[in-house]
């Protein structure tokens, strides 16, 4: 019982009470009047009702713009992967129908009201930030291939996969060069589509092996690695075609800028990365060491930022820093993966989206002509795009010994491009290496091949998908293994340890005869 309180608490009562009139109904009645009088004082000026500040109406478009996006594209991407495709196919259809592809041609006034003018320089300051993140992935993911144990089947593959689209694109800019290339010239042009048409989106391709149970086959290596070698040439060469681009008019500082970043890349993947290696073992350890410190996640994001702001100062696109500041990132280290990892995560689910959503904004579907010349350049670009990746490393593997089922689901898993080729076409359309209709043309191209590979897949091959229905709760489950992989394998004991984890390698059988296969 409270001290202060006599026989029956009655004393106590009257102080609590007297207590809260002069600290809490005192001060109230003093502000209700402070109120009333500054209420009356404003209606006797005539000041009328306040404007809200400046940026409220900003910040309100802004918050309901990311609302709308972020939902649609979790949303869409569910929907992609209870469809039996990449969860990226949808939220890539999202950010193209939010754009004037669809919103902006069937509700004009909804699409300017969600997406003011105003807006899309935040918007698509986002959208740098998840390309830059994203880039940073794709340079990680690639230089954890290991290639000490490719057999030759597998080399010739991989160049197979570039060299022969690579020929097919530039064979087609001949053609169309004249009406499509931009303000940096036929040669940029030239190489430029034979780069597009290379192309194989690693993340798509794995996300896709993964659904499919292909992972472990020797089918699912070999295009891993055809994917992984002909990606790395695509990029060094769309490397070289924007720096010719920067000065279409003379060769000297194009060669010399072009050097500068080949040595460049040779320093930053050959002593910079040992370097690297070597401080992040000692700093952090290996293999996520328990009691080990920890890499802060906001240093390697700086790291990885003005890397690309580095190479965008220089002339080249902010994502070829991106892409070699993940090249050269210790692999050994559990520490500075798990920060990696946290990088990718959020990017790939809070930033990307904004990413396809300025891709989208920046073409119009609605607008492509129909025309005969349009259509026939779309059909040729086409078959081009699907003939060279079936006849090239698939009729390459087909020759070194792998069955025809099997060569020909090769080719059709390297015609995943994805994410990746619109990366690619963004980075020659601000270059000014296509025009708009080549743009939006090679974007349908991108779309189609992207779609098409799963249900092939499974039409060519059901029996190992029968009884096994998509659930976009595997999904969530493989992004981690992908993780873990990257990490290695974790301390015995350690949650989520399932044993030693073998790298991708040559299938077994490579280096028998057909005969004996």
């Amino acid at each position: 019982m409270d001290r202060s309180s006599g026989p029956g608490g009655s004393p106590g009562r009257h102080r609590s009470v007297c207590v809260a009139l002069v600290f809490v109904a005192l001060p109230l009645l003093i502000g209700l009047l402070a109120l009333w009088y500054q209420a009356d004082a404003s209606g006797a000026t005539g000041s009328g009702p306040r404007t809200p500040p400046p940026g409220a109406d900003t910040a309100a478009h802004l918050l309901a713009a990311a609302a709308v996006v972020l939902g649609a594209s979790h949303a869409a991407g569910r929907l992609a992967a209870l469809a039996g495709q990449p969860p990226v196919i949808g939220e890539i259809c999202v950010g193209v129908l939010l754009g004037p592809s669809l919103l902006g041609h069937a509700a004009p006034g909804v699409w300017a009201w969600l997406f003011p003018g105003r807006i899309l320089p935040m918007l698509d300051g986002l959208a740098q930030l998840g390309l830059v993140f994203f880039m940073f992935g794709v340079g990680r993911d690639l230089s954890a291939v290991r290639l000490r144990t490719v057999g030759g089947r597998t080399v010739l593959v991989s160049l197979a996969s570039l060299a022969v689209p690579f020929a097919g694109g530039t064979v087609a800019a001949v053609v169309l060069a004249d009406d499509h290339a931009g303000s940096a010239g036929p040669v940029s042009f030239a190489v430029f589509l034979g780069c597009a048409l290379g192309i194989t989106a690693f993340p798509v391709l794995a996300r896709i092996l993964s659904e499919l149970g292909l992972s472990h086959t020797p089918v699912g290596r070999t295009s891993l690695l055809a994917a992984a070698v002909g990606d790395a040439g695509a990029w060094l060469l769309l490397a070289a075609a924007m720096t010719v681009a920067q000065a279409p008019g003379s060769s000297g500082p194009g060669l010399v800028l072009m050097a500068a970043g080949a040595a460049a890349a040779a320093l930053c993947l050959g002593p910079l990365r040992r370097a690297l290696h070597r401080v992040a073992s000692r700093r952090y350890g290996d293999d996520g060491a328990e009691g080990g410190a920890s890499l802060p996640v906001p240093l390697l994001a700086c790291a990885v930022c003005s890397c690309a702001a580095l190479t965008s100062v220089l002339g080249l696109h902010a994502a070829f820093g991106a892409f070699l500041a993940g090249a050269v990132l210790p692999a050994g280290s559990g520490a500075v993966t798990a920060a990696a990892d946290r990088i990718a995560s959020f990017s790939t689910g809070i930033l990307m989206p904004f990413f396809f959503l300025g891709f989208g904004l920046s073409v119009d579907l609605s607008a492509l002509s129909t025309d005969s010349g349009t259509v026939a350049t779309t059909g040729a670009l086409l078959a081009v795009a699907v003939l060279a990746k079936l006849l090239g490393p698939g009729l390459c593997a087909r020759l070194t010994g792998m069955p025809w089922r099997d060569s020909f689901r090769l080719g059709v898993l390297l015609n995943a491009r994805g994410l990746t080729e619109l990366v690619v076409l963004g980075i020659g359309w601000e270059a000014g290496v296509i025009d708009r209709q080549m743009f939006t043309v090679l974007t349908v191209v991108t779309l189609i091949t992207t779609v098409m590979p799963a249900p092939l897949l499974k039409l060519l091959d059901p029996k190992p998908l029968e009884g096994k229905p998509l659930d976009p709760k595997l999904l969530e489950r493989d992004g981690k293994r992908a993780a873990a992989t990257r990490r290695g394998p974790s301390p015995p004991g350690a949650p989520g340890h399932d044993g030693p984890r073998e790298p991708i390698r040559e299938p077994a059988g490579d280096t028998a005869s057909p005969e004996q296969r």
